[in-house]
């Protein structure tokens, strides 16, 4: 316990705890020692060219076997550290030589942790530096018990910092050359500075010159083959994205087939040119999901663990920059590569339309290409507007299941409306082009356009609804006979919001549910029940008029209601599903009866 002459006590540490802390809820991989050994020597370098302009950093890490064991040794040519600063700043957790340093937005480590996350793998750590600016090199042993020393050495003549590691046992697998050579190119392939990569085998230069995708000079197929090379994947296209606002460069790539809206969105992102994180959702918009990008920013803020970015409001801003370089990208390929964007419309067009929403003046550029589904297949606006003096459109799938027949048959053509974006962009589309004549339609709305068939037209018609209405009466639904095209459709079910409300209410009102008895009060109109029509023109309904076995009548009804049901997306539910079955278990016996007695004969 440490206590002070003012009879204040300072907090402890318990190292061994803090470790812990690091790697199972700050650090999500225990690799990431090799990011923070390789940030701590762009820092070192960084600092040494505020004093010279002209310094180059180097990075050479080597692998030595000792005693069979794996060693590695990270170099730096930095600035180095002075015993006084190795005190100060090795000895003291959360203390950084970066923070407060007037120029510490150029530094990427800022947090006094990253040292720490070496006693993850390794039970000490051993720092060789001398500073710049001081003759006398020192070695400082920090170990996972909270202890260390600090002592000067003689090997040592140049400016610079090594950092030397023994792994623990367990971590041996991330210390053999093909894993750390993979890590380093991971964390560092974009770093400004050569890294060397020295075994017994020689020396390979594993970075030295800038990636192309942060060369403005690079051509887009070189963009490609990176991105080939980086993701796997043979892009459709790429390009360039900016923003001033976050010191942000970077490409973004056009994926070639269609991706989940939902679905992960695994990105490049660097910060100071080191590898941060593949998650950018407070940078990038939503609607950004067809693109793979790779990033770098000098100076978003990263969280603590430096695995992400924090979503703060110069991060809001920085994404409306990036925002605006996708949609000049579009803009251009208007232009320049109508084909193109054409090609990217069809694949992407679900994020087109959630772009196109926030955005009138490229909602009006692009429209004429944007494909919406219709009851006539899919078909671009231009095609739709064009053919049409009246655009129908229902944000239902529901509805739109059920009415795609009968409206094609009256030459209607609707939009199915119901997927993302797709209702608000038709409201926008009707507030921006307002001499095209937009209607919203139902299945109500379709079944008030059917023709009616006149009583005094047949008055088997008339007996044909009652004795249809009693069965069906049960199910909470009524029967008209109607006539439409096409022919061959028997019965649709039709029924809005209220009436399935009102049927789900009663449904209930007949179950074990305690509430049972006061449920029907919520009914809004009794006269407000979802309708089943049958189709006057249809030979099976023809048929069924002339059938006078009540048992063969009742159950060619029942299947015919939950066949209609079930074309117009309906739900089915269990008593449904029992008088369906009850009914085919019902003409199977009257089949076997007609053929046992004709086997008879």
């Amino acid at each position: 316990m440490n206590q002070n002459n003012d009879n204040k006590y300072l907090f402890q540490v318990n190292l061994k705890g803090m470790i812990e802390l690091l790697s199972e809820h700050i650090y999500s991989a225990p690799n990431v020692f090799v990011r923070e050994l390789l940030q701590n020597g762009i820092d070192a370098a960084t600092a040494r060219r505020t004093i010279d302009e002209g310094h180059k950093g180097t990075i050479n890490i080597y692998v030595n076997r000792v005693d069979g064991y794996p060693q590695i040794i990270f170099e730096d040519n930095g600035i180095g550290l002075s015993e006084e600063e190795v005190h100060q700043f090795l000895s003291v957790i959360g203390q950084s030589s970066k923070r407060g340093d007037f120029n510490e937005k150029d530094y990427i480590g800022k947090f006094g942790i990253g040292m720490l996350s070496c006693l993850v793998v390794s039970h000490e750590i051993v720092v060789e530096t001398k500073s710049l600016i001081n003759e006398q090199a020192v070695c400082w042993r920090g170990k996972a018990d909270g202890t260390y020393t600090v002592e000067p050495i003689t090997h040592m003549h140049q400016p610079g910092t090594r950092v030397i590691l023994s792994p623990k046992r367990e971590w041996l697998p991330l210390f053999e050359l093909s894993e750390l050579k993979k890590n380093i190119l991971h964390f560092g392939s974009a770093l400004p500075v050569t890294i060397n990569f020295i075994t017994d085998s020689g020396t390979e230069v594993l970075v030295d010159k800038d990636p192309v995708w942060l060369d403005p000079d690079s051509t887009k197929d070189e963009l490609l083959e990176y991105g080939k090379k980086v993701f796997n994947i043979n892009f459709l296209d790429a390009f360039y994205l900016k923003s001033d606002i976050g010191e942000i460069n970077g490409v973004a790539y056009i994926m070639p087939y269609k991706v989940q809206f939902s679905g992960s969105k695994q990105h490049k992102i660097y910060l100071k040119r080191m590898y941060l994180c593949e998650q950018a959702s407070g940078l990038l918009p939503e609607w950004t999901s067809f693109v793979k990008c790779i990033i770098n920013t000098n100076s978003l803020r990263p969280t603590a663990s430096r695995e992400s970015l924090m979503d703060d409001e110069v991060t809001k801003s920085a994404r409306k920059q990036l925002s605006a370089c996708f949609k000049d990208y579009l803009k251009v390929l208007m232009l320049k590569d109508v084909k193109k964007l054409s090609e990217i419309i069809r694949i992407h067009h679900i994020y087109i339309k959630a772009l196109a929403v926030e955005d009138k003046e490229l909602l009006k550029l692009f429209i004429d290409y944007i494909p919406f589904e219709t009851n006539k297949g899919y078909m671009a606006f231009l095609a739709i507007k064009t053919y049409n003096n009246t655009i129908y459109y229902t944000p239902s799938l529901d509805d739109f299941r059920q009415i795609r027949r009968i409206a094609g048959s009256q030459d209607k053509t609707v939009i199915n409306a119901a997927y993302s974006f797709e209702a608000d962009l038709i409201q926008k589309i009707k507030i921006s082009f307002p001499e095209l004549r937009i209607e919203k339609i139902t299945p109500q709305d379709v079944l008030e356009t059917l023709a009616d068939v006149p009583a005094s037209e047949d008055e088997r018609y008339i007996l044909f609804e009652k004795r249809v209405n009693d069965l069906l009466r049960q199910q909470y639904c009524k029967a008209q006979m109607k006539q439409f095209d096409p022919a061959d459709t028997p019965a649709i079910y039709v029924a809005n919001d209220e009436a399935m409300n009102n049927k789900n209410i009663q449904s209930l009102s007949g179950s074990n549910n305690p509430f049972a008895a006061t449920l029907h009060n919520f009914i809004k109109k009794e006269e407000n029940m979802p309708i089943l029509c049958f189709n006057k023109d249809n030979e099976i309904v023809k048929n069924l008029i002339g059938i006078e076995d009540e048992t063969l009548f009742n159950a060619i009804v029942h299947i015919m209601y939950v066949q209609a049901l079930m074309l117009g997306g309906y739900p089915v539910n269990k008593k449904e599903m029992t008088v369906f079955n009850d009914a085919l278990y019902q003409l199977l016996i009257m089949g076997m009866s007609n053929f046992m007695g004709n086997f008879d004969l």
